[in-house]
C-alpha cells in the first residue's frame, strides 16, 4: 500500500479547502459574544440573599458588573427607595444564617415603601464593589440609599477599589461608570503611565476593555452557575463540575453562645487588636482633640459625587466581650475614639451611625462579626436614620409606609 493511500482523509481535505473551518471558528466565537452580550442583559442567581462562598471569588466566580447591576435593579420594586448594602463582611452578614441574616429583618422593619438588596463582600473596602451599582442606578434615576462599612482605621484603597478591583474595570470597559470629575483625572493618569510598578493596573485595564467587547465573563458565570464548573476549591464541596448553583450558602450562625466559640488561645491576640484602637493614630489625634481629619480626607477622598448624599456609613464597635475586658479608663478612651468618628463624618457633611455601644456579649458571633440578635439590633437602629434619609431625598416616593409592628 503506498503512504499516499494511508494519508488521512481530512487533513488533506482541510489543507486543501480550510474555509470552512475558519469560517467555523469565526461563527463559533461570534456566537459566543452574542450569548455574552445576551447574559449580561440578565442575571444568573437564583433566590439571592448575598453573596456567600459558592458565588464569590472563593469559589472562583466573579460577579459581573453588568450581571450584578441586573441583579440590583431587579430586587428594586417600582415606587420604592431602594436600600443598597455594601462594604465588608460585617454587612454581609458573616455570623449570620441565610434565613436569620440582618439584611431581611432591615426591610420587615422598613417595610413595603423599601427594597433591600445586600451586596457586601468579604473584606471589600466602603465604596467598591457594591457602591459602583449604587452609584449606576443613581445616575439613572433610581432612587437609592447606599448602607456600608466605616473603617476606624480609614478607607483604604484607590478608585478602583482594593479587593474587588476587576468589577470597577468591567464597568470602566463597558462604558458604565458614572461620570465624576476626580475619578476622571484618576484615569486619565492611570491610562497614561506605562511604567512596570503599574503593569497590574495596566491588565486591568486590558481585561476591561477586552470583555468590553467580548462579555466573556458574563457568558462563563452563565455556564459556571447555571451548568457546569471546571475549578475545585477548598469551599466546593462536591466535584469539580459542580454548578455554583448547587454550592449553598452555609454560614452556620451563632447557635454556639459566644464564649463557647471563643477559643482562650484567641483571646489576647483579639485584645490587643482592639486596645490597638486606642493607639492607633486616629485614636491618639481624637483623644487629644485635635479631631480627625486625616481620616476624614480619606473618606472623601475617593467618595464619587453621586453618592456623597446618598450613602450611610455604618461604624461597628468590637465585640462587647472584649471591650468588658479593658480597664474603665480604656472602655471610656475606646468610646470616645468610635464616637469621635461618627461625629466627625457627620460633621463633615456625610452621614453616620454608631453601632453596638449598648449591645450584650450574645449578640456578636466573634470579635468582629455581629450575630443574629445583633443584626436584628442592627437593623432596628438603622431604620429611623434610613427612614430619614429617604424622606430628604426622596420625598416624592412611597417609602413612608411602615414596617412590621
Amino acid at each position: 500500500m503506498s503512504s499516499a493511500a494511508s494519508r488521512p482523509l481530512l487533513p488533506v481535505w482541510l489543507a486543501r479547502r480550510p474555509w470552512p473551518l475558519v469560517l467555523g471558528v469565526c461563527a463559533g466565537f461570534l456566537a459566543c459574544c452574542a450569548a455574552g452580550r445576551i447574559a449580561a442583559r440578565q442575571q444568573p442567581l437564583e433566590g439571592f440573599l448575598r453573596f456567600h462562598n459558592g458565588i464569590s471569588p472563593e469559589t472562583h466566580f466573579y460577579p459581573t458588573f453588568s450581571q450584578t447591576l441586573n441583579l440590583a435593579r431587579q430586587h428594586h420594586r417600582p415606587g420604592t427607595v431602594l436600600v443598597v448594602i455594601g462594604g465588608n463582611s460585617i454587612l454581609q452578614g458573616v455570623g449570620q444564617r441565610a434565613e436569620h441574616l440582618w439584611s431581611r429583618k432591615l426591610q420587615e422593619e422598613l417595610g413595603s415603601g423599601f427594597s433591600v438588596v445586600n451586596l457586601a463582600m468579604r473584606g471589600g473596602k466602603p465604596y467598591e464593589f457594591a457602591g459602583l451599582i449604587a452609584e449606576r442606578l443613581a445616575a439613572d434615576g433610581v432612587p437609592v440609599l447606599f448602607v456600608t462599612s466605616a473603617l476606624p482605621a480609614g478607607d483604604g484603597g484607590d478608585w478602583d477599589g482594593k479587593t474587588y478591583n476587576w468589577l470597577f474595570w468591567d464597568a470602566w470597559g463597558k462604558g458604565l461608570l458614572p461620570d465624576d470629575p476626580r475619578r476622571n483625572a484618576w484615569l486619565t493618569q492611570q491610562l497614561e503611565q506605562h511604567s512596570g510598578q503599574d503593569e497590574r493596573v495596566q491588565e486591568r485595564r486590558r481585561r476591561g476593555l477586552v470583555d468590553g467587547w467580548l462579555f466573556v465573563a458574563d457568558l462563563w458565570n452563565w455556564v459556571a452557575y447555571r451548568s457546569v464548573g471546571t475549578l475545585w476549591t477548598p469551599f466546593k464541596e462536591g466535584p469539580i463540575w459542580l454548578p455554583h448553583r448547587r454550592l449553598k450558602d452555609r454560614d452556620a450562625g451563632d447557635t454556639i453562645s459566644f464564649e463557647r466559640r471563643l477559643k482562650p488561645a484567641h483571646i489576647e491576640p483579639e485584645l490587643r487588636i482592639v486596645r490597638g484602637r486606642i493607639q492607633s493614630g486616629v485614636g491618639q489625634l481624637l483623644l487629644t482633640g485635635r479631631g480627625c481629619a486625616p481620616l476624614l480626607a480619606e473618606y472623601e477622598a475617593r467618595l464619587p459625587a453621586l453618592l456623597r448624599d446618598r450613602t450611610l456609613f455604618v461604624l461597628c464597635m468590637d465585640a462587647t466581650y472584649f471591650r468588658n475586658l479593658l480597664t474603665e479608663e480604656e472602655r471610656r478612651q475606646y468610646e470616645q475614639i468610635y464616637r469621635g468618628i461618627v461625629e466627625g463624618l457627620n460633621q463633615s457633611g456625610l452621614n453616620a451611625q454608631l453601632a453596638g455601644l449598648d449591645w450584650a456579649v450574645e449578640d456578636y458571633c466573634d470579635r468582629t462579626h455581629i450575630g443574629e440578635r445583633g443584626g436584628a439590633k442592627l437593623a432596628r437602629e438603622l431604620t429611623p436614620t434610613i427612614r430619614a434619609l429617604a424622606e430628604r431625598l426622596y420625598s416624592g416616593t412611597t417609602h413612608s409606609s411602615k414596617g412590621r409592628p
